[in-house]
């Protein structure tokens, strides 16, 4: 989330939100910069500064919660960091990314000139979370593309957040260096997941998707790596065109290979960026991507490893698996169609991606006692 502060002083800042004068003394308390709600403006403390705000800014401020982060460019787009009323919040490392995926959502520009975040400036971001968060995302991007100071922020989290689950989103490329699988051993927090994609069953298949000769064998060796170092792992097969017609060999791989994992998750597709751009070759519907991964569920269910499914409305699958959907999509980016307000399981449903609903409103079947006019 970004709110656009159009009389700002220019001075990046980083500060914690306070919608009452209660709460703006317990935060200085704990010696962190904040920015209390008042009236048409947001006082930072402790430099007392007044930012004034147009109505639109003041009505965006005042649906965010006590607790928000905040840090303000020198523009004065102020990204929202921390959410305080979500159980999963993220600390995005870089847009860059070593990988360049047909089907990514991200568009190739960002990920080749995004910005990066050091080690030293998430810290200053993470000092803001509260010690109680649930779950916090890392993500990328490629987030080892920051080089070693990842580990400052990992070894940081380790130490003042003890007690939070983490989600490391990674093309798991970098841990076939035994430096790099190392550093991480040492700094890993002990409640840390990696996510970790794989498009192939073989070089030639993963490569071609990834668009990076050599991604499946340092992926591959990667995930030997880390299982070798007891990491907690969760395989992703982003379903599309490009692999449907060998889910199952994938599946395959994983049984042979890889029994240390906790989970696979099969991930429909979020059609913005790359995925966009080559949507004649990537987009499958999601009825379609289930059945081309239906078997391959079963294989790994099978092998005793636990599947989960993102991404995929519950009436794209079938009833016997829809315990395995899971919400997956981040609030502000959910999608409903005129169908679904006919379904009386609308609400465990996850929905689908704004960019996708477009392309997915024909498959839709209300679920239920409703029959669809």
């Amino acid at each position: 989330m970004i709110i656009k502060i159009k009389d700002y002083d220019g001075k990046p800042r980083i500060f914690s939100f306070a919608k009452s004068e209660r709460v703006k003394d317990y935060l200085l308390e704990k010696e962190l910069n904040t920015g209390l709600l008042s009236n048409r403006s947001i006082i930072i403390y402790p430099e007392n500064i007044t930012l004034n705000l147009s109505e639109e800014e003041t009505q965006r401020f005042s649906l965010c919660a006590d607790y928000d982060v905040f840090q303000v460019d020198s523009r004065g787009n102020a990204y929202k960091y921390f959410n305080n009323a979500s159980l999963d919040n993220a600390i995005l490392v870089t847009n860059r990314c070593n990988s360049n995926c047909v089907m990514c959502p991200t568009a190739e520009s960002i990920r080749r000139n995004g910005e990066n975040y050091y080690g030293d400036e998430l810290i200053r971001i993470a000092k803001y979370f509260p010690n109680d968060v649930c779950h916090i995302t890392i993500t990328g991007g490629e987030p080892f593309l920051i080089g070693k100071s990842i580990f400052d922020l990992l070894s940081f989290l380790k130490d003042n957040l003890p007690n939070t689950s983490y989600l490391l989103l990674t093309n798991g490329r970098i841990f076939s260096n035994k430096e790099y699988l190392n550093l991480f051993k040492q700094t890993c927090p002990h409640a840390l997941k990696l996510g970790v994609p794989i498009h192939g069953y073989n070089s030639e298949t993963h490569d071609s998707i990834t668009q990076a000769k050599g991604s499946f064998i340092q992926t591959f060796n990667g995930l030997l790596n880390l299982l070798s170092i007891g990491a907690k792992i969760e395989l992703r097969i982003v379903v599309s065109r490009l692999n449907a017609d060998f889910i199952t060999d994938i599946a395959k791989l994983i049984t042979d290979n890889f029994l240390g994992i906790e989970c696979v998750k099969f991930i429909g597709l979020e059609m913005t960026g790359n995925a966009a751009k080559n949507k004649n070759r990537v987009w499958i519907s999601y009825p379609d991507a289930f059945r081309a991964s239906k078997k391959a569920i079963d294989l790994l269910i099978g092998a005793g490893i636990d599947v989960g499914l993102y991404n995929f409305p519950l009436c794209a699958v079938d009833k016997m698996y829809r315990s395995l959907c899971e919400k997956s999509i981040s609030d502000y980016k959910i999608r409903y169609t005129e169908r679904c307000e006919k379904c009386c399981q609308k609400d465990a449903c996850g929905g689908m991606f704004a960019g996708t609903v477009r392309l997915s409103k024909d498959d839709i079947i209300p679920l239920g006692k409703y029959k669809y006019d």
